[in-house]
């Protein structure tokens, strides 16, 4: 059982709050607000910090959404948080992304059809949340090397940064899965 209350749009007195709420049904596109933002709630200002930094960088910028959204799976899985793993493979599937793909992006990495420049984005993801200081300048390079730039190269790293926060975030407070 969640450690806060998941506050649904009808119980909702701040405006800030809600008008939060409203963006994140419209941003999204998933027809709900999920549970983590609504456990959110209950502190209006941290709920509208934390939407606008998943705003900005899932939903805004120059890589893909669902490209970033496969990071968080993989950092998700390496993390053990059940969380946001099954959230973000089920937003993966609303998007689009192919059943195949999902699977094997969970059990079998290193065959997962997906193009090599991808499967190196995710992977620099993972590390920049499990092993930063084990960085170098050559994963760097590497990815330059595939056509990347320090602008994309940063929304990985911001993409890691905030699902290492959302995994110790959602495992703290044991938040329920959303009903998908």
């Amino acid at each position: 059982m969640t450690h806060f209350p998941l506050i649904e749009y009808e119980q909702l007195s701040d405006p800030k709050a809600k008008a939060v709420y409203q963006e994140i049904l419209t941003d999204l596109g998933f027809g709900m607000v999920p549970n983590l933002f609504k456990s959110m709630a209950i502190n209006p200002d941290l709920l509208e910090a934390n939407w606008k930094k998943f705003r900005g960088t899932i939903l805004q910028g120059d890589l893909p959404r669902t490209l970033k959204e496969m990071v968080g799976v993989a950092i998700s899985q390496s993390n053990n948080s059940e969380y946001a793993l099954q959230v973000h493979l089920h937003g993966l599937s609303a998007l689009g992304m192919s059943e195949e793909i999902l699977r094997t992006l969970v059990s079998d990495f290193a065959n997962c059809p997906l193009p090599k420049r991808d499967k190196a984005v995710i992977r620099f993801g993972l590390l920049a949340a499990t092993k930063p200081l084990e960085m170098t300048e050559t994963d760097y390079q590497n990815l330059r090397d595939l056509g990347l730039d320090d602008c994309e190269i940063f929304e990985i790293i911001a993409t890691a940064d905030l699902f290492s926060f959302v995994n110790r975030y959602t495992d703290s407070i044991a938040l329920e899965i959303d009903a998908l």
